[in-house]
């Protein structure tokens, strides 16, 4: 363990033996931190944060404080959960959970650049990449594999699906289905195609989904309708994913279709 002599450190606190801690961090309450992480300079962990092995914290970066809730209790029992092989950039923020026994999550293999905040009780899978000043507020979900483009804003409790591409300076508060290329103010353009093919799902399996998105959103068809119709049909892969993720929309539903720059 490599611990630099101005790091303030918690004796409560379980890190690997050979996690490398940078000048003036602080760590403080029972803060896990797994092997083979970097901690840099300036960095704050505080109470139940738990980190995975090989992550590498940025300068900065602030694990673990409190939620910005008005009427959050400090005494509430919660934290926030890291994975493994997760990159936070300078200045990356994430608040503690709302609800006792529940942390904020951030899965495995994640690129967070500069700025990020996640508020309280997010829940991040893995592979994701989001750019600089990315803001999501409380409650939201990312899928896999989600890329965001800088500047983009989310609103509380609603959901993006796996695959989703979100282009810069976009703003939402529907949710994002899967396997899209969204844009605007709760806009979707068309379907990630090039994340598609990256991802090496078989030209049946995109062709299929190109199916179920002509139909939520080309068919003339509002989402109940198109939802009826989709149970006519056995979709598979993809595709059931799609419509699973429609099917369970939070009360503001999900984005709209625009044409503009459509990236079919």
């Amino acid at each position: 363990m490599r611990i630099h002599t101005s790091a303030v450190i918690a004796p409560e606190a379980r890190i690997a033996e050979d996690v490398r801690i940078g000048p003036h961090v602080l760590i403080e309450g029972a803060v896990e931190i797994g092997a083979g992480s970097i901690i840099g300079p300036n960095a704050v962990l505080t109470g139940r944060v738990r980190l995975g092995t090989k992550n590498k914290v940025g300068a900065g970066v602030i694990l673990g404080t409190d939620p910005q809730d008005l009427s959050f209790d400090p005494g509430t029992d919660s934290g926030v959960w890291i994975g493994d092989g997760n990159t936070l950039r300078e200045y990356v923020t994430v608040h503690r959970a709302t609800v006792a026994g529940n942390d904020t999550t951030i899965g495995h293999h994640n690129f967070l650049m500069v700025g990020v905040h996640l508020a309280h009780d997010v829940r991040m899978g893995s592979h994701c990449v989001v750019a600089n000043n990315v803001l999501l507020a409380g409650h939201v979900q990312f899928g896999d594999h989600v890329m965001v483009g800088g500047g983009s804003v989310f609103h509380q409790f609603m959901r993006v699906g796996d695959g989703v591409m979100i282009r810069g300076l976009s703003a939402f508060g529907k949710d994002v289905p899967p396997f899209c290329v969204a844009a605007g103010i709760n806009r979707v353009n068309g379907l990630n195609v090039i994340g598609l093919r990256r991802s090496g799902r078989s030209a049946e399996e995109r062709a299929e989904l190109k199916r179920a998105f002509e139909l939520l959103y080309r068919g003339g068809l509002n989402v109940s309708q198109a939802l009826e119709k989709s149970r006519e049909h056995e979709w598979t892969g993809a595709a059931r994913n799609f419509f699973g993720f429609v099917a369970a929309a939070h009360k503001r539903g999900i984005v709209a279709y625009s044409s503009a720059d459509a990236e079919e």
